[in-house]
């Protein structure tokens, strides 16, 4: 891993000094952002958070959260850490996830964040390729113990030294996290003049992974600055409200997460709102009380709040900004949103690899947020690819949010850094200029379907969401033996009895849809794969459903 790291230049030319000069990076780290806060403003609230199993609260001041990362910093180095060492964590979102990032900060490590869902193959694979030093995993939670799956992959990890287990007894083997804090508690109002170690904000910190809906797992490296570049508040109206608190269900372990949760809360010194569960009652209730202000979720995410709120309405009176992110909006969503939730519903796009690249605005009409993914945010440059012979354009991003590479995990083979394009990063997604100086979102190159020409997927998954027999629907294609042609398949959860494919088509029809686009092929499932942040995972579908499976 080092020695990947050590291969990638760190940004430099044209490019990096107007990024610098412009603001977007910095000669500091968001340890240094935690000093200065928790020095200025050491009561001030800096996470508020729900422990579903225990059914309690736990609230953070900046002076506390600081006091804690410092003595977590040192408890790595006691553990042998040193600066480029793979730290690994797998933990849901509790307040120790975004400490132990943080310390990782602070020490010089590279961390290595896990989602709670990789199963123990994928946890192995990632930390034997990272050759992870120390991983810290919790004892258990809903149901899960990465504690106990961890030590039975230990003796196949020869460059793991140390275990640790948050929040539950201590393995035979490992170090309780209350070992890794050390003795006596850290007043963090006196560690105002304390610098991260001078660490160059332009190395890389963290290793990212994700495979969106393809299956194949990527390695996404960021600096602390092409971090910074997303976390800078971009959300619209942010700095118009007195008192912002954010908030998103979306991971700590994952980009979206870390991003909205802790990184800028520390840089626009405000609070954040998370929870360990996503039961949407839970979250209703927490945005509620506590008055949040912005909050981002993927649109499966949204419409189980706006379930809830119709089975229970909670007062939103703070709620300026809803973002739906990570997933096509679909245009049947955008109303139900803007009554239940927030009327000021904007729609962006990023990935993991770009940070945030677009977004809608507020001024933008109604039901905008369904047809468009918005404009480029300050910073970033898009531009389109025609595909041949007419086909959609493939969507490129350039901007310091960027990430400074991505690789294979198998075999730490690079496979892409911004010197082999120019900074450009083709996204994979296919789209279509909006008419109003923003783009709007298609499909992902490899989720194409229909040939020659493809179908436009999310309008016939919108009209069959309008359907009453339908409670979620994913179109795929899939291959015709028979013809050498794709199907076009409709993989649906009923909202009931299973609705007929002629029924569905008849449906599509009455809306004046163009017929080739209907589906010829119903296949209908109890739930939809999907990964963390909701996105459907039409591989698994197309396999599960290839040459007529069922």
């Amino acid at each position: 891993m080092r020695e990947l790291i050590a291969a990638l230049k760190p940004p430099a030319g044209e490019r990096a000094e107007r990024y610098h000069a412009e603001g977007w990076w910095r000669g500091e780290t968001f340890a240094d952002d935690l000093w200065a806060a928790a020095a200025e403003t050491p009561d001030k609230t800096a996470f508020i958070t729900w422990r579903h199993a225990e059914r309690r609260e736990v609230t953070l001041t900046y002076g506390a959260l600081a006091g804690y990362v410092a003595r977590l910093s040192e408890g790595l180095r006691d553990l042998g850490v040193e600066p480029g060492d793979a730290v690994a964590f797998q933990l849901p979102n509790w307040w120790e996830t975004a400490a132990l990032n943080l310390a990782c900060l602070d020490a010089g490590a590279v961390s290595v964040p896990l989602m709670m869902t990789l199963g123990a193959r994928e946890m192995e694979l990632i930390l034997s390729g990272t050759r992870a030093r120390v991983c810290v995993a919790a004892g258990e939670w809903d149901g899960r113990r990465p504690a106990e799956r961890l030590a039975e992959s230990a003796a196949r990890l020869p460059c793991l030294r140390h275990r640790v287990t948050v929040g539950a007894d201590a393995l035979p083997g490992t170090v309780p996290f209350d070992d890794l804090l050390g003795g006596d508690p850290v007043d963090g109002a006196s560690l105002g003049a304390r610098r991260a170690g001078g660490r160059n904000p332009d190395e890389v910190s963290v290793v990212l992974f994700t495979s969106g809906t393809t299956g194949e797992v990527k390695g996404v490296l960021h600096t602390p600055n092409t971090q910074y570049a997303s976390a800078r508040p971009r959300q619209p109206g942010f700095r118009d409200v007195p008192d912002p608190r954010v908030a998103t269900p979306a991971n700590l372990t994952h980009s979206v997460g870390m991003r909205t949760d802790v990184l800028l809360p520390l840089v626009a010194r405000c609070t954040s709102v998370f929870a360990d569960t996503r039961d949407p009652d839970v979250w209703l209730d927490l945005m509620s009380r506590h008055g949040v202000t912005h909050f981002l979720a993927a649109p499966e995410m949204l419409r189980h709040l706006v379930e809830a709120q119709r089975r229970r309405r909670r007062p939103m009176p703070c709620l300026h900004v809803v973002t739906s992110s990570a997933a096509p909006l679909h245009l049947s969503l955008v109303a139900p949103i803007r009554e239940w939730l927030s009327p000021g519903l904007v729609n962006g796009y990023g990935m993991t690899e770009t940070g945030g690249v677009t977004i809608t605005s507020p001024g933008d009409p109604p039901g905008w947020p369904g047809h468009s993914i918005g404009r480029p945010a300050p910073g970033r440059e898009v531009r389109l690819l025609p595909g041949p012979g007419g086909e959609p354009s493939r969507l490129q991003v350039r901007g310091p949010s960027v990430c400074v590479g991505t690789f294979t995990l198998r075999d730490l083979r690079t496979t892409w850094t911004p010197d082999d394009t120019d900074g450009w990063f083709d996204t994979g997604d296919l789209v279509a200029e909006d008419g109003r100086g923003g783009l709007t979102y298609l499909t992902r190159a490899a989720d194409r379907v229909g040939s020659p020409l493809p179908i436009p997927v999310l309008e016939v998954e919108d009209e069959l969401l309008r359907h009453p027999a339908v409670a979620d629907v994913a179109v795929i294609g899939c291959a015709d033996r028979g013809t050498g042609t794709e199907t076009v398949c409709a993989v649906v959860v009923p909202a009931g009895p299973p609705p007929d494919l002629t029924g569905l088509r008849e449906h599509l029809l009455r809306t004046g849809m163009t017929e080739w686009y209907l589906p010829t092929r119903l296949e209908c499932v109890d739930a939809l794969p999907r990964n963390e942040l909701g996105k459907v995972r039409k591989n698994e579908l197309r396999a599960r459903f290839a040459a007529g499976g069922t």
